[in-house]
């Protein structure tokens, strides 16, 4: 640790911030009293105040008896208990809500990851106040068995999520402070999954993520197999569905609305205007080329609009008012029809059913576009590899 700080001095610690590190534990009693004097030992080194919370998830060998006696040493460390094992995501859930740190992390109890990268990430993480660090496995001596699955477990995930991480699954990462607390206490995982899913919020708030190469030593034998993760395959669906129904959709949803209100009030408008001075009464072709002035005079800076500000992408002129023509065409064909049916006043109901039925088509087919579009402005990568070498586990 001392050696990496001194040559990449940007990564100097800033003194007595607190740091919280999570360590959830099931059946950790080997490991626990261990963990926690060597995760003390690491910040003591650099002058940093560190809180350790201890969540025992349902332990049935005498970890909490164990993480209690190893408080009594360190008056940092905090020791909840869980009645039952609920799971690596719930424990964290919990050891998060109960944190005070301005950054947050976690670590597996039995530090197969290397404790001396806690200190390092935690310095990435206040530095940048928006990022967050985690740890990438560049090296292991792993059976080849448990390589390859982790490998596979890991690309699933990453395929069906569409998530941009190197390493998933890696057992240290560190979080802003803030965002632990009020973002990664309501994910709904409560088992490996849940390093997925605070992924996902993190791709989704957006945070930079900061990759540290790590490398892994195995201290025991595997304990979550193959199958064990394929059965966790309907929940990764699941939260594959729910990820498309994102906040970050959410917001070009509301872009698009927020425009297309724009839109309209100026449609409405000079469709008004235009009915006044010229009444179709019951002429269902007058007030159709009505409704399409109007259109055509609202949608003069739509393509602008909904390029930079909906989806900030160089929409394609052809497709976007190929698309915008289908929308005219239902919209006109509606307000026509109820003129003829209803009169002007059933033009005007017409005309705002119509407008209806063209957003959903228009909203659908922009969205298309934008797939296949390039962005109007270069995008920084939201995830890039820490300029440090690979962090080694310490003998312990």
């Amino acid at each position: 640790m001392q050696e990496i700080a001194e040559k990449y001095p940007k990564m100097h610690p800033h003194t007595n911030l607190i740091v919280s590190v999570v360590i959830p534990a099931h059946n950790e009693k080997q490991h626990i009293a261990q963990a926690i004097a060597s995760i003390t030992r690491e910040f003591e080194h650099i002058n940093m105040d560190v809180e350790i919370i201890v969540v025992d998830d349902g332990s049935t060998d005498g970890t909490y008896d164990e993480a209690l006696k190893a408080s009594t040493r360190y008056p940092s460390v905090k020791v909840i208990a869980l009645k039952k094992n609920h799971g690596k995501g719930y424990a964290l859930r919990t050891g998060f809500s109960h944190s005070q740190g301005e950054a947050v992390g976690f670590i597996d109890a039995d530090l197969e990851y290397p404790v001396n990268a806690l200190p390092i990430m935690a310095a990435l993480v206040l530095e940048s106040k928006h990022s967050c660090a985690i740890a990438s496995r560049v090296a292991d001596n792993r059976p080849h068995i448990e390589r390859l699955s982790s490998h596979i477990a890991h690309k699933l995930a990453a395929f069906v999520l569409h998530l941009p991480i190197k390493d998933t699954q890696a057992g240290v990462k560190m979080f802003p402070g803030p965002f632990a607390r009020s973002v990664l206490t309501q994910c709904a995982q409560e088992g490996w999954l849940y390093d997925v899913e605070a992924l996902l919020r993190v791709i989704e708030q957006p945070l930079d993520v900061i990759e540290v190469p790590v490398m892994q030593k195995s201290v025991r034998k595997r304990r979550a197999s193959l199958w064990t993760m394929l059965a966790c395959a309907p929940s990764l669906l699941t939260l594959a569905v729910s990820h498309r129904h994102s906040s970050r959709e959410a917001r070009q949803l509301l872009r698009f609305g927020l425009t297309g209100l724009i839109n309209t009030l100026v449609d409405l408008a000079i469709y008004w205007g235009l009915i006044q001075l010229w009444p179709p009464y019951f002429n269902g072709l007058q007030s159709g080329f009505e409704s399409l002035v109007a259109w055509v005079g609202a949608s003069l800076v739509g393509y602008n609009l909904h390029s930079r500000y909906t989806f900030g992408k160089q929409l394609s002129r052809f497709g976007f008012y190929l698309v915008t023509g289908i929308g005219v065409a239902v919209q006109v064909s509606v307000t026509g029809w109820m003129t003829h049916m209803f009169g002007t006043e059933g033009g005007l109901v017409g005309k705002i059913a119509g407008i209806v039925l063209a957003s959903v088509l228009t909203y659908s087919g922009y969205r298309v576009l934008a797939k296949h579009s390039e962005p109007l402005t270069a995008v920084s990568p939201a995830v890039h590899t820490a300029n440090i070498p690979t962090i080694l586990g310490q003998e312990l």
